[in-house]
């Protein structure tokens, strides 16, 4: 699983694709952060804009078409934690915008995540990503893909305080999972609670999420 919109680096979109994009860090030497894989197409947000969020593998042939056929495999792994965030020093450090727990993710719904109204400026691609993280209910793996952005932002702008989970990654914690849905097929799509606060600037800095943010329901 990847994410298609933004489009991730080493997509099909992308001038490098890889064939392991859509699997986890560490499988066959994918590297941490973004899987290690070259810059890719640029797109460019407004501070305040949403990002409706799609996911893609595969087995989806026609990425710019939306919702995909009805019955495709996800290998959702019965859900997680999905977490969204943002790097302005090309993946050193990682600030959360948005979280979606236990049915996250889905190919079949748009999860929306807001670009804060108060992060500054970043006009370097190379530099600025965009980075959607999973870890997986049924199996102790972390996916980390990443899409290169441009973003107009506030003067005097922060980032948010909220650092990004990683797990099961060398270096990190291992043998962990998130709780989930459960569920192989289709999912119920974002928690409507979840969405609401994505979208009223809970990320943002100086928001309620602060330096916890949900709970993203990881256990050993």
């Amino acid at each position: 699983m990847t994410i298609s919109n933004p489009p991730a680096q080493a997509g099909p979109w992308s001038k490098n694709p890889s064939g392991a994009v859509h699997a986890w860090i560490g499988f066959k030497g994918k590297k941490f952060p973004c899987g290690g894989y070259k810059p890719g197409p640029v797109t460019t947000y407004k501070a305040g804009e949403v990002i409706p969020v799609r996911f893609w593998n595969f087995n989806v042939k026609n990425y710019k078409k939306f919702p995909p056929p009805g019955g495709l495999p996800q290998a959702r792994h019965g859900g997680g934690a999905c977490e969204f965030s943002l790097s302005m020093d090309s993946g050193k450090t990682w600030k959360v915008i948005g979280q979606y727990t236990k049915t996250c993710p889905d190919l079949y719904y748009e999860w929306p995540v807001m670009i804060p109204k108060n992060v500054p400026s970043c006009k370097d691609s190379n530099k600025c990503l965009f980075s959607w993280s999973w870890t997986a209910f049924a199996t102790n793996q972390f996916y980390h893909a990443c899409a290169n952005i441009i973003i107009e932002g506030a003067a005097g702008g922060k980032l948010p305080a909220l650092d990004m989970t990683v797990v099961d990654v060398k270096g990190f914690k291992s043998g962990l999972h998130a709780l989930g849905d459960k569920k192989k097929g289709k999912s119920s799509g974002p928690d409507r609670r979840e969405r609401d606060l994505n979208l009223a600037g809970y990320f943002a800095n100086g928001g309620q999420a602060g330096t916890h943010g949900f709970d993203l329901g990881i256990v050993s």
